[in-house]
């Protein structure tokens, strides 16, 4: 969905709340823990791990193993849901619309920029990195939670076929993250109640804080 930021008229901010909604029924009813879709791959087991299935630098740092969590799929964008999303991520690139991609996961109180494939320096490093600390530092004024900031092979591990690196690598997004929320293992996947009202607060914080900043970058206002 789209909704118009109540931050600055300079930007559409678009929504996906759920880009896995089968798998996120299937936590609900058999495995909470569930991480790919419900596809059919053709394998032994069922399910894709959608944040590796972008077709750039697509099976480093992914399994082939159709039972593994980290099953990147017979072949780039072969899911349905990944198919959306490029599709309409590439459309507003195209016209000139695609300014900031932040991919939403967790845990880990990370904020991760490209490359997830590799420890060499994607463009706009600099760039990226400022914005982050921009939202960290923000985000902690909210309720004192530490977010990192780094590239997403150098903070976390390496990966390939995600939803970030192919947003840089093919659609040239100057902004690219992928955000992993709290905590930092105490809780891991399962997360208090009590920490998702914090976690939001802190987070939306940061993410205004972001776009104002790129707002100054874009315009100056008389």
């Amino acid at each position: 969905m789209a909704v118009q930021c109540s931050v600055t008229r300079a930007f559409d901010v678009y929504i996906v709340p759920m880009a896995n909604p089968d798998g996120y029924v299937y936590t609900w009813t058999t495995n909470r823990l569930w991480r790919k879709n419900r596809g059919n791959a053709g394998g032994q087991c069922v399910g894709v791990d959608l944040n590796r299935n972008w077709d750039y630098q697509f099976g480093v740092g992914a399994s082939s193993n159709t039972c593994s969590d980290l099953y990147k799929g017979p072949s780039a964008f072969s899911e349905p849901e990944t198919q959306a999303l490029r599709d309409v991520m590439t459309s507003l690139s195209e016209a000139g619309n695609l300014e900031l991609v932040i991919a939403v996961h967790s845990y880990g109180q990370l904020l991760l920029h490209p490359w997830g494939w590799t420890t060499e320096e994607a463009p706009d490093t600099p760039e990226m990195a400022a914005l982050g600390e921009i939202f960290a530092n923000t985000a902690r004024l909210s309720h004192g939670t530490v977010y990192t900031v780094s590239s997403a092979s150098s903070g976390l591990y390496f990966a390939s076929g995600s939803t970030d690196d192919w947003a840089k690598g093919v659609l040239n997004t100057k902004f690219a993250y992928t955000l992993e929320l709290r905590d930092t293992g105490e809780f891991g996947f399962k997360l208090q109640e009590s920490q998702i009202l914090p976690t939001t607060q802190e987070v939306w914080e940061g993410l205004k804080a972001m776009l104002r900043d790129i707002t100054g970058q874009k315009y100056t206002f008389l």
